[in-house]
C-alpha cells in the first residue's frame, strides 16, 4: 500500500510517526498558550506603570525588568515553537514543563517585590495549574499546583523570619512579618484547597470532554465508513464487468485445455494454454485486491509514503467508474521520489472521493489530470486533480467542505466526501486548495508536508 521497504532510516520514522502527530496537536496548544502570555505581559506593564503611578510598591522598576524579561522569553518560545516543526512529543512536553517553571519563577518574583504572600495576586498560581491541566495531564497539574504552594510557603517563611526583605503593598492583606501565624496558615491553606478544588473540577470537565470525544468520533468513524461505503458501491458496479472479461478467457483456455490434454498435444503447448489462464487469473486479482484494500477500515497512523505509488493506486480504483463515463484519466508523477508521513489508507479515501467528484462534473470526452508535484522551496508535495467539467459557482465554492452540503441529485451523494477528505488532510498536517471556473473545470490541490530530505524535481509539465 504506497509503504517503503522500511530501511533503518525510514523505519526510525516510521516509529516516531505517532508520537510526532502528538507532539503536532501539542505544539498546537502551546501556540495558544503563547499568545496568552503576551496578554499576560501587557497585564504586567499596566500593574508596572499603576504601581509606579500611585506609589503602591516602595520600588516599580522590578515589575518593569520583569516585564520585559516575560516579553524576551515569550518571543524566545514562540521562535521555538514555531520553527520545532513535529518532533517527539517528550520533548516538546519536556519544553511545557520548562515553560511553566519559568513563569512560576517570575510570578514569584513578583509577589516577592509586591507584598509577598500578602499580595491578592498570589491566587494567579491557579493560572499555571489549569494551563498543566489542559495541556499536560492531571497528574502534572496536581505537581504544578503542589510546587506553587511551596513557593507561596516558602516565600512567606523566609519574609517572615526576615532572611528576605519585605517590599509592603499598599492595600496589602496583611503584614507577613507580623500578622498571627494562625492568619498566615489559614490563607496559605485557603490557597491550597482552592488550587485543590481547581484540580478536581478540571480533571471531573476533562473526563466529561473525554468521553464527548468519544462519542464524537464514534459518530465521525460512521458518517466516514459510510461515505466510504458509497464510494465501494460506486467503484464495485464496474468490477462484475471487468472481471467477466478475463473470467471468459479462463473458462475458454480451460475448455481448450482439456482438448489438448486429450490429444496429447507436447508439455510446451499445455504450459501456454497455463500461462495464459494464469495471466487472467492475475488480472481479477488485481481488480479485487485493489478493492478489498481500500474497502478496509485502517487505523490512522503516520508513516512514511511514496505518492507515486499511491496515486496509481487510487487511478487504478476509479479506472471502470471513468471508462463508463466516457472520461479520459491522465496520471502525471513528479520526478524524483517525493514522500509524506501519512495513512495510505486514509489519503487513499480523499484521492477516491476528488476522482469520483471529478468524474461526475465532466462530460463525454473530457479529460481528468491526476498528478503529484513537489513546492518550489521543497517542503510540500501536492497531489492535484484537475477537470474540465462544469466548475463550481462562486456562491457555493465556501460551502464545499460543509458536511451534507452537495449539489447532487437525490441518491447521488451524501455532501460528507469533502467534509472528511478536508478533515483526513487536516490530521496530516496538510491542506486543501481548489480553484474553479463555471464552466471551465475546477483544480483541487492536496497540499502535504514534504518528509524531510525526501524530494526532489520539480514540478512536471500539465
Amino acid at each position: 500500500m504506497a509503504t517503503s521497504d522500511a530501511p533503518p532510516a525510514e523505519a526510525a520514522l516510521r516509529g516516531l510517526a505517532l508520537r510526532a502527530s502528538d507532539a503536532g496537536r501539542l505544539l498546537e496548544q502551546i501556540h495558544w498558550f503563547n499568545n496568552l502570555r503576551y496578554g499576560a505581559v501587557l497585564g504586567m506593564a499596566l500593574l508596572g506603570f499603576v504601581a509606579w503611578r500611585f506609589a503602591i510598591v516602595d520600588d516599580a522598576r522590578p515589575f518593569l525588568w520583569l516585564t520585559g524579561a516575560t516579553l524576551v522569553v515569550n518571543c524566545a518560545y514562540v521562535r521555538w515553537s514555531r520553527s520545532t516543526g513535529t518532533r517527539d512529543a517528550a520533548a516538546v512536553r519536556r519544553h511545557v514543563d520548562l515553560q511553566i517553571g519559568l513563569d512560576l519563577m517570575i510570578l514569584t518574583l513578583l509577589l516577592f517585590w509586591s507584598g509577598g504572600v500578602s499580595n491578592p495576586l498570589v491566587v494567579s498560581f491557579l493560572f499555571h495549574t489549569l494551563i498543566a491541566a489542559l495541556l499536560l495531564s492531571v497528574r502534572a497539574a496536581v505537581f504544578v499546583a503542589a510546587l506553587s504552594l511551596a513557593l507561596a510557603v516558602g516565600l512567606a517563611l523566609l519574609v517572615r523570619r526576615g532572611q528576605l526583605p519585605h517590599h509592603p503593598l499598599v492595600g496589602a492583606l496583611f503584614d507577613p512579618r507580623t500578622v498571627d501565624t494562625l492568619v498566615l496558615t489559614g490563607w496559605l491553606t485557603t490557597l491550597g484547597l482552592v488550587l485543590s478544588l481547581a484540580i478536581l473540577i478540571v480533571a471531573a470537565v476533562l473526563r466529561r470532554l473525554a468521553g464527548r470525544e468519544a462519542e464524537l468520533k464514534g459518530l465521525t468513524r460512521q458518517l466516514a465508513l459510510s461515505e466510504k461505503l458509497a464510494s465501494i458501491g460506486t467503484l464495485a458496479a464496474g468490477v462484475s464487468h471487468e472481471i467477466n472479461n478475463p473470467v471468459g478467457v479462463i473458462r475458454s483456455k480451460v475448455g481448450v485445455l482439456r482438448y489438448r490434454i486429450e490429444d496429447r498435444d507436447p508439455k510446451d503447448l499445455l504450459i501456454a494454454e497455463l500461462d495464459a489462464i494464469d495471466k487472467h487469473a492475475q488480472r481479477i486479482g488485481t481488480i479485487t485486491d485493489g478493492l478489498l484494500t481500500f474497502s478496509r477500515e485502517r487505523p490512522f497512523e503516520l508513516v512514511p509514503l511514496r505518492v507515486n505509488e499511491l496515486v496509481p493506486e487510487a487511478a487504478e480504483l476509479v479506472r471502470v467508474p471513468y471508462r463508463s463515463a466516457e472520461v479520459a484519466l491522465d496520471v502525471r508523477l513528479a520526478p524524483g521520489d517525493p514522500r509524506v508521513l501519512g495513512s495510505a489508507n486514509h489519503l487513499l479515501q480523499v484521492l477516491v472521493n476528488l476522482l469520483l467528484n471529478a468524474r461526475d462534473a465532466s462530460r463525454p470526452g473530457t479529460r481528468v489530470t491526476l498528478g503529484t508535484s513537489v513546492g518550489d522551496d521543497g517542503r510540500d508535495v501536492v497531489l492535484e486533480v484537475a477537470d474540465q467539467g462544469e466548475g463550481i459557482p462562486p456562491q457555493n465554492l465556501g460551502k464545499i467542505f460543509d458536511p451534507f452540503f452537495t449539489t447532487k441529485g437525490v441518491g447521488r451523494g451524501t455532501g460528507l466526501g469533502l467534509a472528511l477528505s478536508h478533515g483526513i488532510v487536516e490530521r496530516h498536517r496538510g491542506r486543501i486548495e481548489v480553484e474553479s471556473e463555471v464552466g471551465v473545470g475546477s483544480r483541487f490541490r492536496v497540499v502535504l508536508p514534504a518528509l524531510d530530505g525526501a524530494t526532489s524535481g520539480s514540478t512536471p509539465s500539465s
